[in-house]
This record gives C-alpha cells, sequence and structure tokens, in this order.
C-alpha cells in the first residue's frame, strides 16, 4: 500500500521566544481564531532550536492544516 505524501508548507519568518531571533520555520499545526462578529487570524504552531513549542500569528493566506 502506497503512502501519501505530506504536503509541505512553506516557511514563515517568525520571532523565536527564547532565542529571540527572527527565524524561518514551517509550523507544525495551524489554525484560525475567528470571534464571534469580527475579523479572524490565523495562528501557526512552530517548534523552536531549544525543542520548545509556542505559537505566533502567520499571514492571512496561508493554508489551515
Amino acid at each position: 500500500m502506497a503512502r501519501k505524501k505530506a504536503k509541505t508548507l512553506p516557511p514563515v519568518k517568525v520571532r523565536d521566544p527564547y532565542t529571540g531571533k527572527e527565524v524561518e520555520l514551517v509550523p507544525k499545526k495551524v489554525w484560525e481564531l475567528k470571534p464571534k462578529n469580527r475579523k479572524g487570524v490565523k495562528i501557526g504552531l512552530f517548534k523552536s532550536e531549544t525543542g520548545k513549542y509556542f505559537r505566533a500569528k502567520v499571514p492571512d493566506d496561508y493554508p489551515v492544516s
């Protein structure tokens, strides 16, 4: 049985809160926060070089996984 190829998402330039550097990372997961009667924002889950996870805003045109 053939495996499906995982789609690769483009990297996003974000500021790593643990190292303080601006790095390009591919988010592990992306979702949209959309409160009632307001415009939503897209949030991504990233893994730092230190091994810790953090969340950051991604561009509005970024695909949701």
